[in-house]
């Protein structure tokens, strides 16, 4: 959410200085003032994330505009004809109306910051509700849904419509912008329509430009960590979004979803793709996330529902109970009870060590990611810790909590005697999401060599627990229990290398396409030479990064580990 000191004019002032830097004249005054003000009490915004044919997922976020802090909140709403089936980050009760209270770690609201809870439904026909809000913090609260239609539109003698952008960051305003810009001149249909493409670009520089009815309506530069781009229009027709500067084949775009007036349309269930690889050519692949040459994904009618097929709902019921739901952990709320350093855990009367780096900014109220990065054989969590966490840290901008295990006295890597290592890495677990804010959701596995190893183990024996595994140069050498069940693999190897065999390192690739359900068609991806299986079960792909080289760790494994982590 964005936080302000500065009062409505100071900042309408500002917004009127950058209308002039980017060349936008015609602003109204009550615009301005609107854009900018601040509202007198507690606000409440209930949000349709995710909706398919007979359900939805919905958040419903809080932010504290008053003077003072917000303590023990609790709101309360009801359905017409939806109902609630579960929720997350929120103690719930009730039965229609229903009612939502704080948990221990997420009830005190600073001035100027937000919380948000979630949950899912199911519907009786008819789309997703967006009930009123009520409670004590924001009682009556409009809808979020019913913001759009009370923004005016701004006339001007440049024929300029008014077009409310909001950028990745999440700030936002509005800008009349001229009919000679690349944002499209509004069309009188008296419905403001919410767009945001959720996207990332393998080298930040790719652009992509979203289209309405086959007038284009805005163009944004992606970065290469997911991100959202938003904009509301009037425009009407098949939305669609570009990709038109691939630099000569060395750049990608991947789309995750489209969502048009809160219902999300996955990308990769969109059968018109004319950037999709497949068959040695551009246009020929199947739907995917994955724009690898010019071209775009047509979303369908903004106006209409996302194309039905039983792959859209399993795919958004999927996201719905994986990334929607993410949980702080139980020590969310409270004071750190671990800092930074080694530290000793006694598993089984055994004393075993790691060493444990928090973010310098460590916020108790945010559930951070959480990355555990395995040594190599004979090495150490020194080790680890030196090369800055296989160079993850480095990416990790203060988002994430990383942790250097080290081997058992008396071996020389994850031989996982009798269950040892797999045993202290559950204890290491409790520990940790105890006495720190964890995103339990969020929880990765990366290593080299006896490292990679360790995180082939612990995708296939703890799949419920990690979201996805980076290893490289690594093989089923290390004892495990197999779960059977699916986790997204990012994986590379040599093909030269005589420690660790190419052929073993596919075998361990193998396993996880089969577990995960993908084909054995692939599209390649960045960084090269890396590709990614197609039809994989739904938020667990496997990509493959076969490089020349032997047992080493090749130059893009930061980046391309981190970037797949980031996907979740």
């Amino acid at each position: 959410m964005y936080k302000t000191n500065s009062s409505p004019n100071r900042i309408a002032k500002k917004i009127q200085r950058s209308a002039r830097f980017f060349g936008f004249t015609g602003f109204g005054s009550a615009l301005l003032l609107a854009t900018a003000a601040q509202t007198a009490s507690a606000s409440c915004t209930y949000t349709i994330d995710n909706e398919w044919s007979n359900g939805f997922t919905a958040s419903i976020t809080i932010k504290n505009d008053t003077g003072a802090a917000i303590n023990n909140w609790n709101v309360n709403w009801q359905y017409a004809s939806n109902r609630m089936s579960n929720g997350w980050n929120a103690n719930f009760s009730g039965a229609n109306p229903y009612s939502a209270t704080n948990m221990s770690w997420n009830g005190n609201i600073a001035v100027g910051q937000s919380i948000s809870f979630g949950l899912q439904g199911v519907k009786n026909g008819g789309s997703a509700e967006r009930p009123t809000i009520n409670g004590a913090a924001c009682s009556g609260t409009t809808p979020a849904s019913s913001a759009a239609s009370s923004i005016p539109v701004v006339s001007s003698s440049r024929s300029s419509s008014s077009v409310a952008v909001v950028s990745s960051s999440g700030i936002s305003s509005s800008v009349a912008l001229s009919s000679s810009s690349r944002v499209a001149s509004s069309v009188p249909t008296g419905v403001r329509n919410a767009i945001t493409v959720r996207a990332l670009g393998t080298t930040a520089a790719e652009s992509i430009t979203l289209s309405v009815g086959g007038t284009e309506v805005q163009s944004w530069t992606l970065s290469t960590v997911m991100n959202n781009y938003t904009v509301e229009t009037a425009l009407v027709g098949d939305v669609v979004v570009t990709f038109a500067n691939d630099d000569g084949g060395s750049a990608d775009v991947r789309i995750d979803y489209v969502n048009v007036n809160g219902v999300t349309r996955q990308a990769e269930v969109q059968t018109e793709n004319t950037g999709a690889w497949g068959n040695n050519r551009c246009g020929g692949g199947a739907p995917s996330e994955w724009l690898h040459c010019e071209g775009y994904i047509n979303f369908g009618s903004v106006t209409g529902e996302p194309r039905s097929s039983s792959s859209l709902a399993s795919s958004i019921s999927s996201v719905s109970s994986s990334s929607s739901s993410r949980a702080g952990s139980a020590g969310c709320g409270a004071p750190a009870k671990l800092t930074n350093g080694r530290r000793t855990i006694n598993v089984n009367g055994l004393n075993r060590e790691y060493v444990l780096d928090i973010p310098s900014n460590y916020n108790q109220n945010n559930p951070y990611k959480l990355v555990f990065g395995w040594h190599w054989r004979g090495g150490s969590a020194n080790d680890v810790v030196g090369q800055g966490y296989y160079g993850m840290k480095s990416l990790s901008n203060n988002s994430t909590i990383f942790v250097a295990p080290d081997r058992a006295a008396g071996t020389d890597g994850w031989t996982n005697a009798n269950g040892r290592d797999i045993a202290f890495l559950q204890s290491m677990l409790t520990q940790l999401k105890s006495s720190l804010c964890i995103d339990e959701s969020r929880i990765f596995s990366t290593g080299w060599s006896y490292g990679g190893m360790m995180s082939f183990a612990v995708g296939r024996e703890l799949p419920s627990t990690f979201r996805a595994i980076a290893p490289v140069s690594g093989a089923f050498l290390t004892p495990h229990v197999d779960s059977g069940s699916a986790t997204a693999a990012w994986i590379a190897h040599g093909t030269s290398d005589t420690v660790v065999s190419h052929s073993s390192g596919s075998q361990a690739r193998d396993a996880y396409l089969r577990a995960n359900g993908c084909s054995n068609t692939t599209v390649p991806v960045q960084p090269s030479p890396c590709v990614e299986y197609q039809n994989c079960s739904s938020g667990k792909p496997v990509v493959w990064c076969s490089f020349n080289g032997g047992h080493t760790q090749p130059s893009f494994y930061s980046s391309g580990a981190w970037n797949f982590f980031n996907r979740f």
